[in-house]
């Protein structure tokens, strides 16, 4: 393994510590747009997995009130759509029922 590989692997080892129910890959695509297009926050596809017997009514009427988001309600999860920075992403998944959180990030349209 290179140096930079294991330099790499540190970073997202450091990311996973600090926010461990967030996949790593997203908030490093995430990052990675934030700085290369510092106009615009990314276009998110947020997959927010609960945990079993989690009310996702509630959870999607307070997310909703929260943050405006557009969403799909689905049986475990919800799926956020919009603009959103890593600082939101981290601020979500500190809810304690959240399972997991994936998702896929693409530069924002201007």
């Amino acid at each position: 393994m290179s140096q930079i590989e294991a330099q790499y692997n540190e970073f997202t080892n450091a990311i996973t510590q600090t926010v461990s129910n967030v996949d790593v890959n997203l908030l490093v695509k995430m990052m990675y747009l934030e700085r290369k297009l510092p106009d615009a926050p990314p276009m998110v596809e947020l997959v927010v997995d609960y945990n079993s017997g989690t009310n996702m009514q509630n959870k999607s009427e307070a997310i909703r009130a929260k943050y405006g988001f557009p969403m799909n309600v689905g049986e475990h999860g919800l799926t956020l759509v919009g603009q959103m920075g890593v600082p939101l992403v981290e601020e979500i998944s500190k809810d304690r029922d959240i399972h997991f959180i994936s998702g896929k990030a693409t530069p924002a349209s201007y």
